[in-house]
């Protein structure tokens, strides 16, 4: 599939007005729905990406990474994440430090095989962050205060009647209250307005309205039209640089030779993801001893350990490629943001409100979703002896001889090698060695679990025969486990390299508030401004209905729906009631 996207990437645009069908069918975008487009540092935003394709609409199927950044108005990163794409969608939640400054901000959203486009590469979101935390570096310029109020509102004024129609023709959001009380519990119902299916992927926000200056954002109808109306934004260019995130997350490094500088391509290198789950990967590197590791959604850790693999492993140094932010210069800020007077009891309140409901967190805390358990890749093909059910024996010369009968040693030299038996086959000459990890982590030089003590093994798994796995075949497969998880290699050298990598955003499942126990939450104070973010809504009936409590904070709250159905068609839908 990959090699058939890159020669349709290519092939678009040796005739742009001929193939013009495949430019767009094989490009994407990305639609992002935010909880809100003003934050006060301190604050968290959340965010629920729509990764589709613009021919059709529909969720792409491309890529299965999103890299999301967050820019100041002098281009400056002030974080960079990556979000999972499952079949086009996911959800991310950013905090937004208080060591930042007032000012003007963009929230980018890109795939890898966006950035290979012509125009319009990322996803772009004007936001507006205020920090009551921080004296401003820059001075306001002079202007009264109900000049910035006009000019705020005249701003939102034209974005509202840009694109999007007066009313959604798909469906119809009903509240059975218009006026509610604080902590009062209100139901929601959405209904669809025709026989097309209602099926979809949506994400529902329910947050308070404030005065507070702010970008308003593309909705899904906007989103659209936008992307249908721009050619540019959805051409391949002629030079594919980047490859699509199409089966996972990218690592890619690359391999020196201090003897040959030649001596780069074909070369074994693998990865190592230690851990309780581990994950363990082997790749061969091109021409230019350039390598790609393509990641497993699990195990989610992000300490890897790196290195080359052979008899002249010494000859090389091996670095893993760091994660570059986008090409900043390509992007454009409005006007330096200039706050008055009339902000500042607004600014007080929210800000009030939010170091409430943190000093609170502990009670009311979201909870990060639980990884599935990451099968090794050898299962089921293994033989365990978990040591706890034999005779324990001080060495590990002692437990393989009498327990693991599978496994033997050979000794030359000072120096040990591990081997697996097998009665069907004489290996006892087979070119490669056995691949021996300890928690995940490949021992190329078993010297040294001959002075581990076998007390710290929980379990040791072996795979008899010839074991193929990636470029390399391997006379058997020696895993063993410790019970703490935590074995640290003694090898050292260019060869090797121990590192952190960023790695996407795990799942939040979101507190939801129930006032349905009224002595429960009695003496814990409500002051939430988003009273529901829902990212992942799926609607299966006609009519859908969905319940959520008031805070107390008073005031008008808004009612954001955003998403797409399954035949592409977008859906926004606002509506508005007022807490008393």
């Amino acid at each position: 599939m990959l090699i058939a996207i890159h020669t349709l990437a290519i092939a678009q645009n040796s005739s742009l007005n001929k193939n013009g069908f495949i430019s767009r069918s094989t490009s994407e975008n990305i639609f992002a729905h935010l909880s809100t487009s003003t934050l006060i540092t301190g604050e968290t935003l959340h965010c629920k990406l729509y990764a589709v394709n613009p021919e059709n609409n529909k969720l792409s199927s491309i890529s299965k990474i999103a890299h999301v950044e967050l820019i100041d108005s002098e281009n400056n990163l002030i974080f960079m994440n990556k979000i999972y794409l499952d079949n086009g969608k996911g959800q991310g939640d950013f905090f937004i430090p208080t060591t930042i400054n007032t000012g003007n901000y963009k929230l980018i959203a890109y795939t890898n095989w966006m950035l290979n486009k012509k125009d319009s590469k990322v996803s772009e979101i004007d936001l507006v962050i205020i920090n009551p935390y921080l004296k401003s570096v820059k001075s306001n310029s002079i202007k009264d205060s109900n000049s910035q109020k006009n000019e705020t509102k005249v701003s939102e004024t034209k974005s509202d009647l840009a694109l999007s129609p007066t009313k959604d023709q798909t469906f119809a959001i009903e509240l059975n209250k218009i006026s509610a009380i604080k902590r009062e519990q209100l139901s929601l119902k959405i209904k669809s307005l025709n026989a097309i299916s209602s099926k979809g992927n949506y994400s529902l926000s329910i947050k308070k309205i404030d005065n507070l200056p702010s970008k308003k954002p593309l909705n899904s109808y906007e989103f659209v039209k936008h992307n249908s109306n721009n050619k540019w934004a959805n051409t391949i260019n002629d030079t594919i640089l980047f490859i699509p995130e199409l089966r996972g997350e990218i690592i890619s490094g690359t391999i020196t030779n201090s003897k040959d500088s030649k001596q780069i391509n074909d070369k074994s290198v693998a990865l190592s993801i230690p851990g309780t789950d581990f994950g363990f990967k082997i790749v061969k590197t091109n021409l230019n001893g350039k390598f790609n590791f393509i990641l497993d959604k699990n195990p989610n850790y992000t300490n890897v350990v790196a290195q080359v693999i052979g008899d002249d492993k010494n000859d090389y140094t091996i670095e893993i490629d760091k994660t570059k932010p986008y090409t900043l210069s390509e992007l454009k800020f409005a006007d330096e943001l200039n706050l008055t007077s009339d902000y500042k009891n607004s600014i007080e309140e929210r800000s009030i409100a939010n170091q409430i409901e943190n000093a609170y967190y502990s009670i009311k805390k979201d909870s990060v979703e639980a990884n599935s358990k990451a099968v090794s890749f050898f299962n089921p093909l293994q033989k365990e002896y978990i040591l706890g059910d034999y005779t324990s024996f001080p060495s590990l010369k002692e437990t393989i001889t009498e327990v693991v009968k599978e496994v033997y040693y050979r000794e030359e030299d000072k120096k040990y090698s591990l081997n697996v038996r097998d009665i069907n086959y004489d290996l006892k000459y087979f070119s490669e060695p056995t691949l021996v990890l300890v928690d995940g982590l490949l021992i190329q030089n078993v010297n040294e679990l001959f002075d581990y003590k076998t007390d710290n093994i929980y379990k040791i798994s072996v795979v008899p025969g010839v074991y193929f796995y990636g470029p390399k075949a391997f006379n058997g497969i020696i895993s063993f486990t410790t019970k703490r998880n935590d074995y640290v290699s003694k090898e050292t050298g260019n060869y090797i390299l121990k590192s952190e990598i960023q790695r996407p955003l795990n799942k939040t499942i979101y507190f939801k508030q129930d006032y349905t126990d009224g002595d429960k939450y009695n003496r814990i104070p409500d002051y939430r401004y988003q009273l529901l973010w829902q990212p992942d809504l799926t609607l299966e009936n006609k009519e859908n209905i969905i319940s959520f409590f008031t805070s107390d904070v008073s005031g008008e709250y808004e009612i954001n729906l955003e998403g797409f159905t399954q035949e592409g068609i977008p859906v926004s839908l606002r509506e508005t009631f007022e807490v008393k």
